[in-house]
């Protein structure tokens, strides 16, 4: 997959300062680091334009129960 070279886009691996400035605004940092001990990362992404929602393919779904490790 090629991104569209029109697109801006921001790309974090990892919780940081600069990705807590990015999603969240309504909590202080210290209690969203206190929260953040006691829950595994999740993958999101976030798209602010048609331009980028036209960007997506669908492949298929699948029904998922519970959470297994």
């Amino acid at each position: 997959y090629v991104a569209n070279a029109e697109l801006k886009y921001l790309k974090f691996d990892t919780m940081t300062e600069e990705w807590l400035d990015f999603i969240d605004k309504k909590i202080s940092r210290a209690a969203f680091w206190e929260l953040a001990k006691f829950n595994r990362p999740t993958h999101q992404i976030s798209f602010h334009t048609i331009s980028a929602l036209n960007t997506l393919t669908f492949f298929g779904s699948e029904e998922v129960y519970g959470y297994k490790e």
